[in-house]
Parts: structure tokens; C-alpha cells; sequence
């Protein structure tokens, strides 16, 4: 896919954000920690069949499997979700960023400061990639942090964003109230899974683009 098909038409460019892993920087935590954004300009053509596989779902009763969520989702459901994904040639694409906690300086070994940094490295990787110029780009994050964190997060990143020509909005919506942002949790889900006990079946499956970027 050319940047050209993303960018361009003066659209907003939405990125649903979603990460896999955990908060815990000790030893007993996950050693790695992933952020996903599903990105694209057409969020309700990419969501049409996911939405439509909702309402299926209800239909027939299975409320325990919807909202999607890859971690507690059924193989079943899982393999139903990935045959609504947008194919190889839609004009969207995903870009993971992987963590080794491990690894990382003390200075990030915080959730709003992991998470900003995260959200620097995205955007950086949204201009190098995307010819982005008039286009708004939403940031859309998950809910799941208390409020005290994600006012901080939107300190953080916000300060990061100065130095951009572009518009950015930075938003806090839950995943559970998007399909879009669904497909960021499953994006994260397999990274995650790929990363910390190398099981990459999932992962290979999920069609493309998807960038995977390992951060030192």
C-alpha cells in the first residue's frame, strides 16, 4: 500500500490505540509491554463487517463474546473476528510497538510515562511513514487508566506534540465502544502473545500492513 492511499483527502486520520501486557515492573510482571494502533481514514468501512458480526452475535445470544476482546474471546470468535479484518489491500494499515521492560530506563518505569513515550514514538512513525498534511489525527487511547494517569499522559505527550506542524487531538475513549479500537486490542493481544512466549501463530494470521517496531 502507497502512503498516498492513506493521506491526502483532508479526512481525519483516526489511530485506535490499545496495548497488551501489564503495569508491573518488577520481575513477577510481564517482561514485555505492547501498543497497538489500527490507523485509518475510513474507520466505518473498516468496521462495517465487525459491526455486522455484533449483531449476529447478539442475535443468537452470545453476549458473553461482545464486545470483542481477544484475551477472553473464544478461538472460535477470534478466527470469526479476523475474517472481518479490512483485506491486505484496504487502505489502512497497524504499527506495534513492543517494549522489553526489562530493559528500559528508569525514567519510563511509570504508566504515564511509558505511555507517552509510546505515543511519541507512534507519532513519529505516523510523519515518517504518512505524507500527513492538512489531515487532523486523532489519537484515540483506551480508558483503562485512572483518571489521575491519563490526565498525565495527556501532559506528557501533549508537551511531545509541540514541536509537530500537525493538529493532533488526544482522546480517551473505551476500546469496548469501537470496533476499531477492537482491532487494536487484537493487533496488541497477538504482538503481545508473539513476544512473551514466542507463540506467533496468532500474529501471522492478522493481514497486513502492520508494522512491528522491537524500542531499546
Amino acid at each position: 500500500m502507497r502512503s498516498s492511499d492513506l493521506v491526502g483527502s483532508g479526512d481525519p486520520l483516526f489511530v485506535f490505540i490499545d496495548e497488551s501486557g501489564n503495569f508491573d515492573f518488577s520481575e513477577k510482571g510481564t517482561r514485555h509491554f505492547v501498543l497497538s494502533a489500527h490507523i485509518t481514514q475510513t474507520p466505518l468501512e473498516c468496521g462495517a463487517g465487525l459491526s455486522a458480526l455484533t449483531y449476529e452475535f447478539l442475535s443468537r445470544g452470545l453476549i458473553a463474546e461482545v464486545p470483542f476482546h481477544a484475551t477472553s474471546n473464544t478461538v472460535g470468535t477470534r478466527n470469526r473476528f479476523i475474517g472481518e479484518l479490512c483485506a491486505t489491500a484496504h487502505s489502512c494499515r497497524v504499527i506495534s510497538m513492543v517494549v522489553d521492560k526489562w530493559r528500559i530506563t528508569e525514567e519510563l518505569r511509570a504508566p504515564p510515562a511509558l505511555l507517552a513515550y509510546l505515543g511519541a514514538r507512534l507519532v513519529e512513525e505516523l510523519e515518517k511513514t504518512f505524507r500527513i498534511r492538512d489531515e487532523i489525527v486523532v489519537l484515540l487511547f483506551d480508558t483503562a487508566l485512572t483518571a489521575t494517569r491519563r490526565a498525565a499522559v495527556l501532559r506528557q505527550l501533549k508537551g511531545k506534540l509541540k514541536s509537530s506542524a500537525r493538529t493532533f487531538r488526544v482522546l480517551f475513549r473505551p476500546v469496548k465502544h469501537d470496533v476499531n479500537g477492537q482491532i487494536a486490542d487484537h493487533y496488541a493481544w497477538a504482538t503481545f502473545r508473539a513476544s512473551e512466549t514466542k507463540d506467533d501463530s496468532w500474529v501471522r494470521r492478522l493481514p497486513g500492513p502492520h508494522q512491528i517496531h522491537l524500542l531499546k
